[in-house]
């Protein structure tokens, strides 16, 4: 019986290197640019205990990650010191624990964001910072956008909430922009000024200082300092994309009062193809951030091949 279980042992260890071998290769042949400059920050947590990871941000050495639980617990915000989780934070709204599709998450000024159902979820990163692990923190309060605000970042001036278009997923027809190339967008992402007099960070009801007409599928947005705008554009198991425009020049139209930058194909700089399911982006000491729920146990744990289960960071994203 012992001999047995040796060779069940060995078999299912062989099986896993094999396995192991396949889903490294496969990685670095459908994805070499991206496997050759990508690093590593940190493992996810808790991918296997429910929780699906959305957004990413980093501020003065502390890396958060929000997202949302499959069951019925507190949306949370995952706080990360060196190499560990330091403590998890539990969300709550208005005396109740909030299980919203916490969204995209960016650390700005003394504040953090958290963006949903048409919202900017306020939370004091002070608050933040002094929890302890398992602690729950109430949102300061929120900021209505004109989006169903399925990401959010921020780049030191603004912080920029936009929303996801696909099919089953349209956005308001007011939304939609023809571009001169022929092409038709149907998403926007608003940029509002970050303003530190204000109880918020951002003015309580803002106009935005700018707007921009994006593509279908985006689930991230993230402005770097060549003021260039990339992308993170996923669906399910297709193969991410992360899309690099070109802000510069003069706004090709206005949206309600503030300029409106169409990013077409005149303003396409690159396109760099990545593993599936990449969530919200942030930029941050040259180098672009980012995490994937495709490693959550609600789509296979990892288990299919390129299913990044870390949060990245990746300098080089523009393809040559």
């Amino acid at each position: 019986m012992k001999r047995v279980l040796i060779i069940i042992a060995a078999a299912l260890a062989a099986v896993l290197l094999i396995y192991g071998v396949v889903w490294l290769a496969m990685g670095w042949v459908a994805y070499p640019q991206f496997y050759s400059g990508v690093r590593q920050v940190h493992r996810l947590p808790d991918l296997w205990g429910g929780f699906i990871p959305q957004g990413t941000t980093y501020q003065n050495g502390t890396y958060y990650v929000c997202g949302y639980m499959t069951g019925d617990e507190n949306s949370r915000l995952y706080v990360y010191s060196g190499d560990s989780v330091k403590k998890i934070i539990l969300l709550r709204e208005d005396g109740s624990d909030y299980g919203g599709h916490a969204g995209g998450v960016t650390a700005a000024g003394d504040f953090i964001y958290i963006s949903n159902a048409s919202k900017l979820f306020v939370l004091k990163r002070a608050e933040v910072d002094a929890a302890g692990d398992g602690d729950t923190v109430k949102f300061i309060g929120h900021i209505e956008v004109p989006c169903r605000a399925s990401f959010c970042s921020s780049d030191g001036k603004n912080v920029y909430v936009g929303e996801y278009h696909a099919e089953g997923y349209e956005t308001e027809d007011s939304h939609i922009v023809a571009a001169s190339d022929g092409e038709k967008y149907a998403a926007l992402v608003f940029a509002y000024a970050l303003d530190s007099a204000q109880p918020l960070g951002i003015a309580a009801q803002p106009v935005p200082s700018a707007v921009y007409a994006v593509c279908d599928k985006v689930q991230g947005f993230a402005v770097d300092d060549k003021n260039r705008a990339v992308l993170s554009c996923s669906s399910g198991l297709e193969p991410s994309l992360l899309r690099t425009y070109d802000l510069a020049g003069k706004a090709d139209s206005e949206f309600e009062g503030a300029p409106l930058y169409i990013l077409d194909s005149k303003r396409a700089v690159s396109t760099l193809k990545i593993p599936h399911m990449s969530e919200d982006l942030e930029f941050r000491d040259g180098k672009l951030m980012f995490s994937f729920e495709a490693g959550a146990k609600k789509f296979g744990g990892g288990i299919l091949p390129c299913s990044v289960c870390s949060l990245s960071e990746l300098e080089d994203y523009i393809s040559r």
